[in-house]
């Protein structure tokens, strides 16, 4: 039997969070036969393959159902709002009644196909599971953010005020613009940073915002400089084997806090209470696995103790939840369940 992963490279920027996914599928195959793009299930027309179907579906919901040439299981898996319409479909439905029952990345997704009378159960994100191969006890005094969520203020009297917030506190703010991630002109890099600062010093000391690395997910590099999807999953793994050896990670990003947890690694979550839909459909069930910092215009909150007097650094930052423990066990145990030989 074959097996394959899922790539998502037909976009404009990659999301290296695609590939983490598809690495935490990797953990379980006998041996890798090569890539499925996930927008171009539809017209797979290679050698039966066996593909866990985990991740988010899909930019071009026209290439749905994949082809019956895939043999697939069906965990963490999540129906976008932009593409419900076809994935709920009754083409969609009678497929995915085939392959039921229907492991789901989140509360929403489980809901839609009950309610279409698709077995569904929420397993929560594959990512979880990395720990099975990449968990460290080489740990350094390292400080990730990665994609932390920035609120940007576009009142006149606010923007002008942030300007003043930036000549102040100069020397700060131009160490970290120094570090953040893109090709922006350093002079915006520091417009990023002085709101960026003004936010994150509530949360964390001086020390921690300056000594940190930052990082992105979400770029142009991952596919202009990156040659291939082997390349990607390469990228994927050097970056979960950094995660893995941090005293903390803090990020936007849910495929980078979820392989955290299940790296056990401290990770905080920076959830924009204010995103839209689209986005926030995807977080029912996965959010309450984090330790949280929620921002909006009207301030914040956290779902654990927070003293703004007693600052979160690399030796003080929260133990994780455990919530999670148990998800990641069942997504091994039917992962390692569906590769066997004794399934094929």
């Amino acid at each position: 039997m074959n097996y394959k992963l899922l790539s998502v490279s037909t976009e404009e920027q990659v999301n290296i969070g695609d590939y983490i996914q598809a690495l935490a599928s990797k953990q379980f195959l006998p041996h890798l036969d090569g890539f499925i793009q996930r927008e171009e299930l539809k017209g797979y027309n290679e050698e039966e393959c066996k593909v866990i179907m985990n991740g988010w579906y899909m930019h071009h919901p026209e290439n749905w159902p994949p082809s019956n040439k895939i043999i697939p299981l069906y965990v963490a898996f999540h129906i976008n709002s932009l593409a419900k319409n076809q994935l709920l479909s009754d083409e969609s439905i009678d497929y995915l009644k085939k392959h039921e029952p229907i492991g789901c990345r989140d509360i929403n997704t489980k809901n839609l196909l009950l309610e279409k009378g698709v077995k569904a159960y929420f397993s929560a994100c594959m990512t979880l599971t990395l720990g099975y191969s990449y968990k460290s006890s080489n740990k350094e005094n390292k400080c990730y953010f990665v994609d932390p969520y920035i609120l940007y203020k576009h009142d006149i009297f606010k923007k002008i005020h942030n300007i003043t917030y930036l000549l102040f506190h100069w020397k700060v703010i131009s160490v970290i613009a120094n570090k953040f991630p893109g090709k922006k002109s350093l002079l915006k890099k520091r417009i990023q940073a002085s709101y960026f600062y003004k936010q994150y010093i509530i949360f964390f000391t001086k020390e921690t915002l300056l000594n940190a690395e930052y990082i992105s997910q979400q770029n142009k590099s991952y596919k202009t400089d990156l040659r291939n999807e082997y390349e990607r999953l390469e990228e994927a793994e050097r970056l979960i084997k950094k995660y893995a050896r941090a005293k903390l990670v803090v990020t936007s990003r849910i495929h980078c806090a979820l392989p955290c947890l299940g790296l056990g690694v401290p990770v905080l979550y920076i959830e924009n209470t204010k995103q839209s839909e689209v986005s926030s459909c995807r977080l029912g069930g996965l959010k309450d696995l984090f330790n949280t910092i929620s921002i909006n215009e009207n301030g914040y909150k956290t779902n654990f103790e927070f003293n703004r007097n007693k600052k979160i650094s690399i030796n003080s930052a929260p133990l994780n939840r455990e919530s999670w423990i148990e998800y990641a066990k069942d997504l091994i145990t039917t992962c390692k369940k569906f590769t066997s030989d004794d399934c094929q």
